[in-house]
Parts: structure tokens; sequence; C-alpha cells
């Protein structure tokens, strides 16, 4: 059996929630993950950014408009519960 990172699990999700949407990236950097919609008419479009520190994983999510989430994880498992959740907040975006 292949033990996957984070961020490899990450990309996944990225893949099987996003797969048939064109306006939406990711981009992986050091220890920070960020997942924005690439929208015209809104600058400050819908994103999702992850930073992982020693052990713990914050999760901001904003949806373009006026609500702003931030969680904090203290464990992969959770921090990929919440992802998935804000994932598909994302896609109801994306869908309006």
């Amino acid at each position: 059996m292949k033990i996957y990172t984070f961020n490899q699990r990450i990309e996944n999700l990225f893949k099987s929630y996003f797969s048939d949407f064109q306006n939406i990236k990711i981009n992986f950097q050091d220890h920070e993950i960020k997942i924005q919609v690439n929208d015209d008419d809104n600058f400050d479009a819908a994103s999702l950014e992850i930073k992982e520190d020693t052990c713990l994983y914050k999760i901001t999510f904003w949806d373009g408009y006026s609500q702003l989430e931030i969680i904090e994880s203290s464990n992969e498992r959770d921090a990929g519960k919440n992802i998935k959740r804000f994932m598909k907040k994302m896609i109801k975006i994306l869908n309006r």
C-alpha cells in the first residue's frame, strides 16, 4: 500500500472535486497550500489556505463575499475533514 503525504492527499482531493472547473487553481509552497478561484468580476474571490506548523494545521476559508472561517486542527485527519467541507462550499460558490 502506497503512503501519501498530506500535500498529495490534498492534491488528489482537489483533482476529484474540481476536475470540471477551469477557473480554480492550487498552489503548493513550503508549508502552505492555496486554492483560489479566478473570477474577473471579483478580485477578492473565494479561497482556501492551509498552513502547516509543527503540529497544527491552520485552515482559512474565504467565500469571496462576507464570510471568513478559520479553523485550527491538531492532526491531519481532522484537517482533511475540514478541507473537504470547505471544498464542497467552494463548489457551491462556483455553481452559482
